[in-house]
């Protein structure tokens, strides 16, 4: 049993982590040995591509399109090495307090079968074909922009998604509105980045589908936007991912000490960092932190953990 302050995005609360339980329980007392949050829920990740750090800097089609560098590199490297370092990726992340990575799975059946029984992995499938997609199970479906692939394939794969009930998310509006209203015609139950896509982006909010921010890939690329930001920090399912780990570490701890810099909304990073598991009906862990280091003399714990907590601050990571 642990004493101390729980962070919410309603405020602090007192009282004591019970680990055996997986539960906070809020006391009369003020206690001030630790602090605690939940974990973190990043919401896009391509973890396969931890094998081949760090990036060359190049545009996001020979970077990241599907005959670029990155696919070059994925089918020039194993899949137990691959294997070995999404492994080794996440650990390092849920010592950061990250337990759950939404992840978009290149490769069809054998990329999926990469991530296979790896703790805190939800994948998402790239089926190469409608056949293969009857297949595969998995959480859900995920493609790249629907500028990509063949518009025939996204329809059928949507299709059997409904029927699987399989949630189908899309990249749309990286660089720009191009590929926005095709995404939208397949009515993703997930959408990722849309930072170069203002003047869309009510419509999208308009039609509730959730929208992942990943700032700090967005700003290797040079297609920051901290319009869009401001707008989404308001947004009800706005929720946050690193994207590439060949770009940047999925320690969602980094991407919100970055956020914090463009947008002045602590809470509303915090909230987009932990809003997976309510929009996934997913059960969360808890993070402990010791006082000694970022949080000793702090006049705002959550301001802290969203603007300068590190993995030293980390006492343990309840999952």
């Amino acid at each position: 049993m642990w004493r101390g302050a729980l962070i919410t995005e309603e405020g602090i609360k007192h009282g004591y982590l019970i680990p055996s339980e997986m539960k906070f329980e809020e006391s009369r007392l003020d206690y001030r040995d630790f602090y605690f949050s939940k974990t973190f829920f990043n919401a896009h990740t391509h973890l396969g591509d931890a094998a081949f750090k760090e990036a060359p800097r190049m545009d996001l089609e020979k970077l990241v399109a599907p005959n670029g560098y990155k696919q070059k590199m994925l089918n020039s490297t194993s899949p137990e090495v691959l294997r070995r370092e999404i492994k080794k990726e996440t650990e390092f992340a849920r010592k950061c307090g990250t337990s759950h990575f939404l992840d978009f799975r290149e490769g069809g059946l054998e990329g999926l079968k990469i991530v296979e029984g790896l703790d805190g992995i939800i994948a998402l499938a790239r089926p190469k074909n409608a056949d293969e997609a009857e297949k595969i199970q998995a959480f859900g479906f995920a493609y790249s922009s629907a500028r990509d692939h063949d518009e025939e394939l996204l329809k059928k794969v949507r299709e059997i998604a409904k029927r699987k009930k399989m949630i189908f998310a899309i990249h749309a509006g990286e660089k720009d509105c191009g590929d926005v209203e095709g995404a939208l015609e397949l009515q993703p139950d997930l959408l990722i980045h849309m930072n170069c896509c203002e003047e869309m982006l009510r419509d999208v909010i308009t039609m509730e589908i959730p929208i992942v921010s990943c700032a700090r890939s967005n700003a290797f690329f040079g297609l920051l936007n901290t319009k869009v930001y401001k707008i989404l920090k308001d947004y009800d399912f706005w929720m946050i991912g690193s994207d590439n780990a060949m770009i940047a570490s999925p320690s969602l701890l980094e991407e919100m000490h970055f956020l914090s810099y463009l947008i002045d909304d602590d809470t509303a990073i915090f909230k987009a960092a932990i809003r997976g598991y309510e929009l996934f009906n997913m059960k969360y862990g808890y993070v402990v932190y010791n006082r000694n280091y970022n949080f000793r003399r702090t006049n705002d714990p959550l301001k802290t953990l969203v603007r300068r907590a590190s993995a030293m601050d980390i006492e343990a990571v309840i999952i």
